[in-house]
């Protein structure tokens, strides 16, 4: 940078001291005419003693006035980035701590339905296991002889309970590992729904409640698991039941999509859920108000699978309801499950 001074003063320097000799020259000898008072030798000394040291002192102001300004643009820049990265920084913390604050109330809530779960379910269990040991104590004696068909109806009942709780367990476990296995074959859905109609109609009997199956003419048959759609259909059957008042009506139903899809499901008048508990009824562990506190508890675990079940076959599903008018759940599966069967029979 000082060679840099050193190089600019004398170029400075230099013009300057050639301009005061030039006007010397004009002043003296052209304008003048007086060629005794011309000392050019003098007017180079004290142009040179004078020019120097003020052309250096401007030289210098002006280069450090430049560094300062390039000083003061680099700081200027280095406080906008500090700026900017602290501004990120900040809404990192501010991201990080709103999902740690999602992430804990997440958590809350899944302990809290697991709670409700796992205290339900040890109900559910101990419900027929009870029912199993008590009345299997009351054959072995005697004094009930005359009762033990009935008692082994009571138990065989219970087991049958126990065994579907458990294959509900099973069931939502392989859904949720993705290790549920699909035989699809041909079914007439019309025959599957009335069939489920016919499995349900003794408990819906006993509620003194109305069936009625609806399904679309000439519905086409779909290509699904057998077992997975009755499943699906007597898990919303006997919810429907299970919340439906006496008198009221159950209807099961199958129709077209207007996009091709099979649409099939059920609808009941029974007791409704809250519109901010109908998506946590299809996830694990999630049951409205009226399963907690009615009479008629449940594990729970119905609406899961049928989600499950559904979305294995490439479909979903939905929910409507309104509390004291009823609910409808729809299930909704792809038109190739429909489509599959049309080519078999045009082949």
């Amino acid at each position: 940078m000082f060679r840099d001074k050193i190089i600019a003063s004398c170029v400075w320097a230099g013009a300057i001291i050639a301009a005061a000799m030039l006007v010397d020259y004009l002043i003296t000898i052209v304008i003048l005419d007086n060629y005794t008072a011309y000392t050019p030798l003098v007017t180079l000394a004290i142009a040179t003693i004078v020019a120097v040291p003020v052309t250096y002192a401007l030289v210098s102001s002006r280069v450090n006035l430049r560094e300062a300004r390039d000083a003061l643009t680099i700081a200027r820049d280095a406080a906008e980035a500090a700026e900017k990265a602290t501004l990120e920084a900040l809404r990192a913390v501010e991201i990080s701590r709103y999902k740690a604050e999602e992430e804990r109330i997440a958590a809350l809530e899944a302990s809290r339905a697991k709670s409700e779960f796992l205290a339900n379910m040890s109900h559910e269990l101990r419900t027929p296991l009870n029912a199993i040991l008590g009345f299997s104590e009351m054959l072995s004696s005697s004094a009930f002889a005359s009762k033990r068909e009935e008692y082994a109806r009571v138990i065989h009942s219970s087991g049958k309970h126990l065994l579907g709780l458990v294959n509900d367990l099973l069931d939502l476990s392989r859904i949720e590992a993705n290790k549920l296995e699909l035989h699809d074959e041909t079914i007439d859905i019309e025959e599957l729904l009335r069939t489920c109609i016919e499995v349900i109609r003794p408990r819906a009997a006993e509620e003194m409640l109305r069936l009625e199956c609806r399904v679309a003419p000439a519905l086409p048959d779909a290509i699904c698991d057998r077992r997975a759609l009755m499943q699906i259909l007597l898990n919303l059957l006997s919810n429907a039941v299970k919340f439906t008042q006496s008198g009221k009506l159950v209807e099961i139903f199958a129709r077209i999509d207007p996009d091709g899809g099979l649409a099939f499901g059920v609808r009941d008048e029974g007791t409704g859920i809250a519109e901010d508990e109908q998506a946590r009824m299809f996830e694990r562990f999630g049951q409205g108000r009226h399963d907690i506190s009615g009479a008629a508890k449940g594990a729970g675990l119905g609406l899961p699978i049928v989600k499950g079940l559904a979305e294995a076959h490439g479909g979903r599903v939905t929910m409507t309801s309104c509390l004291g008018k009823g609910t409808c759940v729809t299930v909704w599966l792809p038109p190739q499950r429909l489509q599959a069967r049309r080519q078999i029979t045009a082949a």
